[in-house]
């Protein structure tokens, strides 16, 4: 009758349907091995076949707490999860479910105290005989030293979550890679948010702090309530959760979650959702790939590929967060020695491609000779560190030089051949278009680029359409974008300063104020809608005139000049260094 009482209770809690052996019988998607009986501190190991590309397996204690959370990738049509039972582990009756929405299959394991004497029933003492490979109870970690532990640029002084009650599980994929779950304690994290909001933290946003001191090659998954997240986000909408493993700090803001939807779209409600983050440099082949791919290229890679992913998972689904609109994402990685930051470049990996894009990303030499590298991205996918030199035959005397080939370098400006650039070309509207999209780092999306004569087949329109997101640009009467009209100075003007908002940066200049204008004797000869930009941009030392008192507005820009505004743009908004 209990068992009876806690499988419904499983489904209510889980919005899961167990479906019966019979119907598996047919070839079912998910099976789980035999468990058998463990002892407190054993190790358990959750092995099963499935037709899915990933299960999600959950164990639960009697009272239906939750024991272990993981999700195992499925290769050649196997998956194997492992995990070491706490010492202090009850005896009872646990239920094992894995799977995904309403293809799951269930189990039960049995866990027996030890016998009198200390021993499991094998001859072993009690314990972890294993080693800490899967759930424990593990000290609070100290973050390696010479580590960055806050984000970029903050005067606010991280609050340290209590890790002492964290639970840990690892699981072993397919290819070999271990990746451990942290869970953190609900209590300590919300403690932690609760603290961090009242202290000074002198204009900054407050920052709570969790780490966790992981092996070579080990990825980590940490675990946060999503409910103790919802509900700081309330009274503290800006706080950030920094997550630090020693491959690397994920700086997440609560503001980039709406939590009300992901209620909607898993359907359940907070206190059963877990917000996952997932720090891991990539796997051997996959970073072999990567170097490949950058050697190709005449670049070299500086250290190793690293991948950040963030989910939310409830109700035997799991939804990936990828989109963060203007909330550019913070992460921050370690370097070994010093490295040229005017060759050197955070990138993002495309792996059906195996193209790379630039990042924005400032490097700080630190005291111990290492190199901070903080980087920032409004999505997540797989980063890594290249050094690159590139220079054109034709500006190797010309005044915006070493601007062409700093922005080259760092891929986000092209030459109209390999080994020629056209400074003094004239620019169109699609090409500076382009050169903002890739220098905030933003993805293309040819399907927003909604103009008449803006194909999706144009080299262009991937980028038109994601400055259109960011809403960097506008169009003409006729919905037009006029994309090979060459672009004038206001026009770049207005593109300029709407990269700045972009950027998530507010302006120091002083905004609807033209008086920067009155120095230059053809201020009337700027159009009414580029006015309050031209200023802005003239404030922020992005654009200069052409003389000391001339702007021409309706003048064509060139690449060059539009390569060097593009570099100022970068260091305004802390993009490059």
């Amino acid at each position: 009758m209990k068992l009876r009482k806690l499988s419904l209770l499983l489904i209510f809690t889980l919005c899961l349907s167990l479906v019966p052996a019979a119907v598996f019988a047919s070839g079912p998607a998910v099976t789980i091995d035999a468990i058998g009986e463990k002892a407190p501190g054993g190790a358990v190991v959750i092995s099963g076949t499935s037709t899915l590309d990933e299960v999600i397996i959950k164990v639960l204690r009697p009272e239906n707490s939750v024991l272990f959370y993981a999700i195992a990738k499925v290769s050649g049509g196997k998956f194997s999860s492992t995990f070491t039972l706490a010492a202090s582990e009850a005896s009872g009756t646990y239920k094992v479910v894995a799977g995904e929405a309403n293809q799951v299959a269930a189990a039960d394991l049995i866990v027996k105290s030890a016998n009198t004497g200390g021993e499991d029933g094998n001859g072993n003492n009690g314990g972890n005989n294993g080693g800490p490979i899967g759930t424990i109870t593990a000290p609070t970690p100290t973050p390696a030293a010479g580590k960055p532990v806050t984000p970029g640029k903050s005067g606010a002084e991280p609050v340290i979550a209590d890790t002492s009650k964290n639970i840990t599980a690892s699981a072993t994929a397919g290819n070999g890679q271990v990746t451990t779950t942290v869970t953190q304690d609900s209590a300590a994290l919300a403690d932690a948010l609760a603290k961090a909001p009242k202290q000074d933290n002198h204009g900054a946003a407050p920052i709570i702090f969790i780490a966790f001191d992981n092996a070579a090659g080990e990825a980590v998954q940490f675990s946060l309530s999503s409910s103790v997240l919802a509900a700081a986000a309330l009274s503290a909408p800006n706080s950030i959760i920094s997550l630090q493993t020693n491959d690397g700090e994920y700086s997440l803001p609560l503001s980039i979650i709406d939590f009300a939807s992901l209620e909607q779209s898993l359907g359940t409600t907070a206190a059963n959702i877990s917000i996952l983050v997932k720090i891991s440099t990539t796997a051997a082949d996959l970073n072999a790939k990567i170097k490949q791919s950058a050697q190709a290229m005449s670049a070299s890679q500086l250290g190793n590929a690293i991948e950040f992913t963030l989910v939310a998972a409830g109700n035997g689904k799991t939804i990936e967060l990828n989109s963060f609109g203007s909330t550019y994402v913070e992460r921050t990685v370690a370097l070994t020695g010093s490295v040229d930051a005017a060759h050197a470049s955070v990138v993002r990996y495309e792996p059906s491609t195996g193209q790379f894009s630039f990042v924005p990303a400032i490097f700080e030499k630190q005291p111990d000779g290492s190199t901070k590298v903080a980087f920032k991205r409004n999505g997540n996918s797989i980063y890594t560190v290249l050094s690159v030199t590139k220079t054109f035959n034709d500006i190797s005397q010309h005044w915006a030089s070493a601007d062409i080939e700093l922005l080259a370098s760092k891929l986000v400006i092209n030459g109209v051949t390999d080994n020629t650039f056209a400074p003094n070309s004239n620019i169109t509207r699609a090409e500076f278009a382009a050169l903002l999209v890739r220098s905030l780092g933003l993805a293309s999306d040819a399907s927003s680029a909604a103009f008449t004569d803006v194909k999706s087949s144009d080299w262009y329109a991937g980028a038109v359409g994601a400055a259109v997101k960011a809403k960097l640009v506008d169009g003409f009467d006729g919905n037009r974008f006029k994309p090979n009209d060459t672009i004038t100075r206001e026009q770049m003007a207005v593109m300029v300063t709407r990269a700045i908002a972009a950027a998530g940066i507010t302006s120091g200049a002083s905004t609807g104020q033209n008086e920067p204008l009155t120095k230059f004797k053809d201020q009337a000869a700027i159009s009414s809608w580029a006015q309050a930009a031209v200023a802005e941009a003239i404030e922020a030392n992005i654009i200069t005139g052409l003389t000391a008192d001339t702007f021409a507005p309706s003048e064509k820009a060139t690449r060059a000049q539009a390569s060097v505004m593009l570099k100022r743009l970068m260091q305004y908004v802390h993009f490059i260094n």
